[in-house]
């Protein structure tokens, strides 16, 4: 089937304009162009259509044709169910499936040329795909791109069916088909920090591409390198982009973080966020990745781009069970750089983290020394990152030498127990006495935090 509906495209694309081809599966409902779709939370903003809420404000958005009626209409993938609409507004789900499982990446495609969106979900480097949305196993799995890369769908070169790619610090890498094998085509479009975007701008039946940077849209009908066909201003600084017939790319800023911080979570639940600061050397790791994997407590991870380079294998092992935010490439005070600096900390530790830890940290952000300013926030807020920052400093960094101990850390993370607490931590070692506090005392403050009736979480809960 994928065969001939691409023979059929390739022969007849461009012959009848404004007709609609009858290509197997398809309902007779004519094609229009994708347009551009922000996401803020649950709210959902389509280019020249409606406004409406649909899902929960960490959900993954994605937009397809579920039922074969030629109107593209919302879903949300929410850890690894499927919730579909055949309508484009708000109301209950047409359709319930369940593929994949929590911390897949979601994407959509007509991998199969029939004319309907298939579904399918990225696991590191591994895709797997079924040409329906319907539940079931993976149709077809196989390898492409590399973990940390932005996973992008598309019908690259007009003939029907999409195809797939990876876009890696402004690199795309795109294959014509949905199988394993070497980039059909490659280019350079956009700059490190911008998000992907793709769709059918033009109506050609040829899927173009794009970039959206702070809330500029700079969009080109073809997959090829070159200058934007369209710019345009849509949506906020933050806000999670689309199109009406793709997955949303990267995270998009909660809503809770525009503009702010928190020092806290956006919660009254009895839980504790702990999360660890990565920065100077690595030598408490072994041990709190030993204490997290037996208790099995969750953890974020701020890393410095400078520390994943010097590290690989640790920032792997962190990237491969932990959630990981943006700590900048070497730790500076972003409110003594200008704009270009600040920019250049966050994309460049950006790019290393998904290079070494092999995952995205977009939305996670944590300011160095917890310098912060109007400015420094609506930066990252541009960037697609929102700023963490914490309940209690457990002071462990001061060392033994500072005053310090064990015993000290836990208490001050017990003083200030309340609901939705984030505790800062670091992962390195006091560069003099060579103590490394925090992971010592991790196995007391986990006993102790739980024996008063809370339960740990980590970031992505509160997407």
């Amino acid at each position: 089937m994928a065969a001939v509906a691409r023979s059929m495209r390739g022969v007849f694309a461009g012959v009848v304009a404004g007709v609609l081809l009858m290509l197997p599966g398809m309902t007779g409902a004519a094609a229009e162009p994708d347009r551009q779709v922000v996401t803020r939370g649950a709210q959902w903003f389509v280019a020249g259509g409606p406004s409406f809420t649909y899902g929960r404000s960490a959900d993954v958005q994605v937009m397809g044709d579920w039922n074969d009626d030629g109107v593209r209409t919302p879903g949300v993938f929410r850890a690894g169910t499927w919730y579909l609409r055949n309508t484009l507004g708000s109301g209950a789900a047409d359709l319930v499936v369940a593929f994949g499982r929590a911390g897949d990446r979601p994407v959509v495609g007509d991998w199969d040329g029939d004319g309907r969106t298939g579904i399918g979900v990225v696991r590191g480097s591994t895709w797997f795909l079924r040409g329906t949305p319907t539940s079931g196993v993976a149709e077809s799995s196989f390898r492409f791109g590399r973990p940390g890369d932005t996973a992008v769908t598309g019908d690259w070169d007009g003939f029907g069916g999409a195809g797939i790619g990876v876009v890696r610090a402004g690199g795309w890498y795109l294959r014509n088909t949905p199988d394993g094998g070497g980039a059909s085509i490659s280019f350079g479009y956009g700059i490190p920090g911008d998000v992907p975007v793709t769709g059918d701008w033009d109506d050609d039946g040829r899927t173009g591409i794009g970039v959206v940077r702070g809330a500029t849209w700079h969009l080109r009908n073809v997959a090829s390198t070159g200058p934007a066909d369209l710019v345009s201003i849509y949506g906020r600084c933050g806000d999670g982009v689309l199109s009406t017939h793709a997955a949303r790319t990267e995270a998009g800023v909660p809503p809770s973080l525009r503009g702010t911080e928190w020092s806290v979570l956006p919660t009254t639940e009895r839980v504790v966020a702990l999360t660890f600061d990565a920065g100077a050397n690595a030598d408490g790791i072994p041990s709190i990745l030993s204490t997290l994997r037996a208790t099995g407590t969750p953890a974020t991870f701020f890393l410095t781009g400078a520390w994943t380079q010097s590290f690989p294998s640790f920032a792997a092992e962190v990237g491969q069970a932990y959630p990981v935010g943006n700590h900048t490439q070497s730790h500076p005070d972003l409110t003594t750089l200008p704009d270009a600096d600040v920019r250049g900390q966050v994309t460049s530790a950006d790019t290393a983290i998904r290079a070494f830890a092999g995952t995205d940290p977009r939305p996670w952000f944590r300011f160095p020394f917890g310098a912060r300013d109007a400015r420094t926030i609506s930066l990252v807020n541009c960037l697609d990152y929102g700023s963490v920052r914490w309940t209690v400093d457990t002071l462990g960094w001061q060392g033994t030498s500072g005053g310090q101990s064990a015993s000290t850390v836990v208490s001050r993370v017990l003083a200030n127990l309340r609901p939705g607490e984030i505790v800062l931590l670091h992962v390195g070692s006091h560069p003099t006495d060579g103590s490394t506090l925090d992971a010592d005392a991790l196995p007391a403050i986990i006993r102790e935090v739980e024996a008063r009736g809370y339960r740990f979480v980590d970031l992505d809960d509160y997407r």
